[in-house]
C-alpha cells in the first residue's frame, strides 16, 4: 500500500465494512466467555488518515490499554491491528467487565490532551455499544472550542484551516507527552526520596554524623561526598519507584528486582565517592520505601495512605529475618559476613531487615510523631529534623554504633539522647546547647549513629508522602 496518500470515498466505505466484519468475527469467537470488544481508531480530520502520526497515536493508546487492563487483571484474548489507508485500526477482545473497560477508555481519553484524537469504543459481549451517557459525562468537546463536537460538526462552525491548526496543536501535545517516559507520580515519589537523602545530611548539628558543619565521626567523607553520592543514586531511586509502579504480582516478588537495581546503584555510588560507602543502607531502605509507595498508590488511588504503604513494606519484606539471618545460627556461609549478619550472630539484633519486616514500626511510634510535633511547634525543618534524630538515637538499636563499638556504648548513647530529650531537645535553649556539645563528644569518641540517620531520612520521606496524599484527597 502506498502510505501517506489521500483517502478515497470507496476506501472509507470499504474500511467500515471490513471493520464491522472483523468485529463480528471476534464477538462470535469470544462472546461465550463474556469478552468485551474494544475498537480503537484515530479521529484525524483531513484527507490523509494513515500517517506516521496516526500510527504512533494508535500504538500509544494500545499500550495504555494493555497496561491498565493488566492492573485490573483483565486477560487479552486477541488483538488485531489493521494498517488501512483510512487510518490504523486496533480491535481487542478482553476478558473483563465492559463497563470497567469503558471507564478505562474514558480515563485515557481524558488523561492525555492528545486523547481528543482517539476514539475508543467499547462493546459488551452481546455487541451493545457502551455509551458515555451512562457515566453522566458531557459529550466530547470540539477540537477547536469548548462546545460539544457534534454541534460544531453539524453547524460547520469552523473552517478546515482552524480544525487542522487545532489538530497540529494536539499532535504537539502528543509528542510532548511522550517525553514523560515515566508517570508524574513516579517522578514525584523518587524526587522526595532524593530530597530526604539531602535533607538528612543537611540538617545540622547532627551529633556524630556528617552535616553542614563538620564531617562528624568520619574521616573519609564530608558534606559534598554525600552530595555526589545522592546525585549518583537518582537513577536507582527512580528505577525502584518505577518497579513498584509497574509490579502486578505478589509483593515478595518485588524485592529481588529492587535488590538487582540496588546493586547497580551501589556501583554508581562507589564510583561517585571513590569507594566510600556513604548511603548503601539508605538506598536499601528508600528503594523499598519508594517501590512500596508507588505500588500502593497505583493500586489504591485516592484511598492510599501511609499506613497502607508501610503494610506493603512489611508484605514485601516478609521472611527476611527467617530466610537470611536465622540460618546463620546453624551454618555460616563460606564468605565474609556483612556487618548486619555479624551483629545478628553476636547480639540477636535483626537491624534494618527486622525494621522493614515490621513495616518500619519505629517511624509510626517515634519518628513521624516527633517530626510532626516539632514542626507544629514552629521549629524550622532543620531543627525539627535534628530533634527527631535525637529521638531516634534514643530508641534505635543502631547497628552503625554497634559495628564500631559494643552494646555498652550503644546503651550509653541512648541514655544520653534520652537525657537531651528530657531537657526539651531542639525546642529549648538548654537542649540546643546540649546537642551542640554532644556533637563534639561523639566525634571525639568516634561514635556515628548512622542507623538513626537512615531512619531520619525515611521519616522525612514519609512525612512528605503523607502530606501529598492528604492534599490529593482534599
Amino acid at each position: 500500500m502506498n502510505t501517506f496518500r489521500e483517502v478515497t470515498l470507496q476506501e472509507v466505505l470499504d474500511s467500515r465494512e471490513y471493520r464491522a466484519e472483523a468485529q463480528r468475527e471476534m464477538r462470535l469467537k469470544y462472546s461465550a466467555q463474556g469478552d468485551a470488544l474494544i475498537s480503537l481508531t484515530v479521529n484525524m480530520p483531513g484527507s490523509r488518515k494513515y500517517t506516521g502520526d496516526t500510527v504512533q497515536l494508535v500504538y500509544f493508546a494500545l499500550r495504555e490499554l494493555q497496561l491498565r487492563f493488566a492492573e485490573h487483571e483483565f486477560l487479552l484474548s486477541e488483538e488485531r491491528i489493521f494498517h488501512w489507508n483510512t487510518g490504523p485500526v486496533v480491535l481487542v477482545s478482553v476478558r473483563g467487565d465492559a463497563h470497567q473497560c469503558k471507564k478505562i477508555a474514558i480515563e485515557i481519553e481524558k488523561e492525555f490532551k492528545s486523547g481528543r484524537l482517539l476514539d475508543i469504543d467499547v462493546f459488551d459481549s452481546q455487541g451493545n455499544l457502551i455509551s458515555r451517557d451512562g457515566y453522566q459525562l458531557p459529550r466530547r468537546s470540539c477540537m477547536v472550542c469548548e462546545r460539544p463536537a457534534v454541534e460544531c460538526v453539524r453547524s460547520q462552525a469552523h473552517q478546515s484551516e482552524e480544525v487542522m491548526s487545532a489538530v497540529k496543536e494536539l499532535l504537539v501535545s502528543f509528542y510532548s507527552e511522550q517525553t514523560q517516559v515515566v508517570p508524574e507520580k513516579v517522578v514525584y515519589i523518587a524526587s522526595k526520596a532524593l530530597e530526604a537523602m539531602l535533607a538528612e545530611v543537611a540538617c545540622s548539628p547532627a551529633p556524630g554524623l556528617v552535616d553542614r558543619f563538620n564531617s562528624g565521626a568520619h574521616r573519609d567523607m564530608d558534606f559534598f561526598t554525600f552530595i555526589h553520592s545522592s546525585s549518583a543514586l537518582v537513577s536507582s531511586l527512580l528505577r525502584c519507584t518505577l518497579a513498584g509502579w509497574n509490579h502486578t504480582g505478589e509483593s515478595t516478588a518485588l524485592l529481588p528486582v529492587l535488590r538487582k537495581i540496588g546493586q547497580d546503584g551501589e556501583r554508581a555510588m562507589f564510583a561517585a565517592t571513590k569507594g566510600v560507602n556513604t548511603q548503601k543502607g539508605l538506598l536499601f531502605l528508600l528503594g523499598i520505601a519508594t517501590a512500596a509507595t508507588a505500588h500502593h498508590m497505583r493500586k489504591m488511588g485516592n484511598s492510599a495512605s501511609v499506613e497502607g504503604i508501610l503494610q506493603t513494606v512489611a508484605a514485601m519484606c516478609q521472611g527476611l529475618v527467617s530466610q537470611e539471618l536465622a540460618p546463620l545460627q546453624q551454618i555460616k556461609p563460606d564468605r565474609k559476613l556483612t556487618a548486619g549478619e555479624r551483629l545478628f550472630l553476636a547480639y540477636g539484633i535483626t537491624g534494618i531487615r527486622g525494621e522493614l519486616e515490621s513495616g518500619l514500626t519505629i517511624l509510626v511510634t517515634t519518628a513521624l510523631p516527633r517530626l510532626e510535633q516539632a514542626l507544629a511547634a514552629g521549629l524550622s525543618v532543620n531543627d525539627a529534623m535534628v530533634d527527631t534524630l535525637i529521638a531516634l538515637i534514643a530508641s534505635t538499636q543502631d547497628t552503625t554504633i554497634l559495628n564500631r563499638h559494643n552494646l555498652q556504648v550503644l546503651s550509653s548513647v541512648q541514655q544520653q539522647a534520652a537525657g537531651i530529650l528530657g531537657c526539651g531537645g531542639m525546642m529549648t535553649d538548654k537542649g540546643r546547647q546540649l546537642i551542640s556539645e554532644w556533637d563534639e563528644a561523639l566525634i571525639q569518641k568516634n561514635i556515628s549513629p548512622g542507623g538513626a540517620a537512615d531512619l531520619l531520612a525515611a521519616a522525612y520521606y514519609f512525612y512528605c508522602i503523607k502530606n501529598y496524599l492528604h492534599s490529593a484527597q482534599e
